[in-house]
């Protein structure tokens, strides 16, 4: 069985998702969220778009995030635009990123479990713990909808 860091999701690029990710594993956007996204891998592709709060272990922005970022690790790609602040542990802006909002360094690790409250497990160190093994469907209250995007007439 892999494990939940294993799992790598990839969002198309003429995919809109309207609502909040939350996810043990990788996330790829070429596509649109409208909503928050928490993750431990997230990459933001150059035709990505997050239209939302950014929350991650590890974050690499080629695309576009309107909205905050808070990150242990946060790489902003020459293509990256973000319009909020960002919240990191580590730093790395290529020549060409462009940022409009405030950025604030902490030495110790951020919080980047905002959306799902759950606190890393100690079995899971490099994992995010996002809720029971046990829960079922009816228990969870994150819901996302999809739809797909028509190609230009």
């Amino acid at each position: 069985m892999k494990s939940p860091n294993d799992t790598f999701a990839v969002l198309a690029p003429n995919l809109v998702v309207s609502g909040n990710l939350v996810s043990e594993g990788n996330i790829h956007i070429d596509g649109t969220v409208e909503g928050d996204v928490q993750t431990v891998h997230l990459t933001i592709g150059a035709t990505g778009v997050v239209k939302g709060r950014v929350f991650g272990r590890e974050v690499k922005i080629s695309g576009r995030v309107v909205g905050s970022i808070t990150a242990c690790e946060l790489v902003l790609e020459e293509s990256a635009i973000i319009e909020g602040d960002i919240h990191y542990q580590s730093l790395s802006v290529a020549r060409g990123a462009r940022m409009n909002g405030n950025s604030k360094f902490t030495e110790t690790e951020p919080d980047i479990t905002v959306l799902s409250g759950k606190k890393p497990s100690a079995k899971t160190e490099s994992a995010l713990a996002f809720g029971d093994a046990g829960a079922s469907p009816a228990d969870t209250k994150q819901t996302s909808r999809t739809k797909t995007a028509s190609p230009a007439q």
